[in-house]
């Protein structure tokens, strides 16, 4: 066999995936983030740490636990309003309505900006808007200055986050409409067809005990859109198994296996989890990283199966 090359060539279209810049050594943003592990296991823990990190500027809770662990939550300064329900049927579409409050906010205040634009430009000071002063009113303070419209965040679009927590055999699993907004997440608060800008959409932090649905675990609808995947401890052998198969897309199920062993050889560390990110930033060295601080070196070369640019990771000692 032989290939015979054409002159076609594919260009970018569209918004991208990943539309928000992160930190160096973190992950990229918008995501579906996976947290496994035994109750107590260390996942919450994780989760409001990485939250914190990542400067998420809104953070939506869906948790029946919101109270007993409000000492981990305090530190992402979580709203009251901002805390829902798993089981409310409509969680999702108090999910949206935030998100669509922001866009509406954002759009409102770049039209407030073109607008005094327009005015200066026409007017050139408050003084000559004359008979049509009323209408303007709004742009021109009591002492005949112009008004510099404000935004809650600077004009820029927030980062929202939603996150997921000890949910499992709630019936939010069983949402068609979560479903499909784990599908949509970074589409939610968009701009207009006729816009090519980026929505404002939204990252999921999912934890669970269980990864399959048995037990009240993940949805396969869920765990096919995962981008991350923060593993802990797990005696259930078949689930694991199960795990490093649907990781297969990026990186063999041994490899997988192997890693995890190596991650969770540490006995001392009672919490060692493991941490797989299946779109890595290029400037990375490893999609494995361990406890999320430290990225995973191999000790010989491993083939992945990444994007197409992606070469063998070559691993030091």
């Amino acid at each position: 066999m032989k290939l015979v090359p054409t002159k076609l060539a594919f260009k970018d279209v569209g918004t991208p995936q990943f539309a928000i810049e992160t930190p160096p050594e973190h992950i990229k943003l918008h995501c579906i983030l996976l947290a496994v592990a035994k109750s107590k296991g260390g996942k919450t823990f994780f989760v409001t740490h990485l939250l914190d990190w990542l400067n998420f500027d809104i953070v939506l809770c869906c948790t029946p636990t919101f109270e007993s662990n409000s000492g981990q939550y305090k530190k992402m300064n979580v709203l009251p309003e901002h805390v829902f329900n798993p089981d409310d049927p409509d969680v999702v579409g108090k999910f949206t309505a935030i998100v669509d409050k922001e866009r509406d906010d954002l759009v409102e205040y770049r039209r407030k900006v073109q607008m005094l634009k327009e005015l200066k430009e026409i007017y050139k000071t408050p003084l000559r808007l004359g008979e049509h002063y009323e209408l303007f009113s709004e742009y021109v303070d009591p002492f005949g200055n112009w008004i510099k419209p404000t935004h809650k965040w600077g004009g820029r679009k927030p980062r929202i986050a939603v996150f997921v927590d000890d949910a499992q055999s709630t019936a939010i699993f069983r949402n068609r409409k979560f479903l499909n907004c784990v599908t949509a997440h970074r589409h939610l608060g968009n701009f207009g067809v006729d816009s090519d800008e980026a929505s404002i959409g939204i990252s999921l932090f999912i934890a669970v005990q269980n990864y399959t649905s048995q037990g009240g675990g993940l949805p396969k609808a869920i765990r096919g859109n995962a981008t991350h995947l923060a593993l802990w401890r797990t005696k259930n052998a078949k689930e694991l198994k199960l795990i490093s198969e649907e990781m297969a897309g990026e990186v063999s199920p041994d490899t997988f296996l192997k890693v995890y062993d190596y991650v969770m050889a540490d006995e001392e560390d009672k919490y060692a989890m493991m941490f797989t990110d299946l779109h890595r930033k290029d400037s990375h060295p490893s999609m494995f990283r361990k406890n999320y601080k430290d990225f995973i070196i191999f000790n010989e070369n491993v083939e992945r199966k990444p994007k197409s640019t992606e070469t063998t990771v070559k691993n030091q000692s």
